[in-house]
């Protein structure tokens, strides 16, 4: 079978796309008919860069609208419903969680959920690129096992 053509303009627009819809790249990857390996280091690439630069831009947003809300006139509620069931989905299921639900929930978000509630452990954003990796490989084998009637 031959593989499909990767130029370089291909080759940015399918990272971008895995930091966009990560859990369906691999699969498009897959049917457009990329290799397996292809797939999955590019998912794997692309997913890694946006954790990156979301982790980076998500701590500095973050520390941005605190410091905005100090400063602000009107007193902010400390405990919502909301901040309630964020901080018990925090605390219930931790990093080990959110690298496990991290291919389902997108790249941005849970780069900016890492960013905001793990920044201070040691080596939550390489976990959280391994997570991806992790994920891109699953779902590249499940997608190419589908394809090729393995599965």
């Amino acid at each position: 079978m031959e593989s499909a053509e990767l130029t370089l303009v291909n080759l940015i627009l399918w990272q971008f796309a895995a930091v966009v819809k990560f859990v369906v790249t691999p699969s498009a990857m897959v049917a457009a008919g990329h290799t397996f390996w292809a797939a999955w280091g590019i998912t794997s690439l692309g997913a890694s860069s946006g954790v990156a630069l979301f982790w980076h831009f998500g701590k500095w947003w973050l520390q941005w609208m605190e410091k905005r809300w100090a400063q602000s006139e009107k007193p902010v509620k400390v405990f919502t419903p909301r901040r309630r069931r964020i901080v018990r989905l925090k605390n219930g299921l931790g990093l080990p969680g959110l690298l496990v639900l991290s291919g389902l929930i997108s790249v941005p978000l849970a780069s900016v959920i890492g960013a905001k509630y793990f920044r201070d452990t040691p080596g939550a954003m390489p976990l959280l690129m391994l997570a991806f990796v992790t994920w891109a490989a699953a779902l590249t084998l499940v997608s190419w096992g589908i394809k090729h009637s393995i599965l």
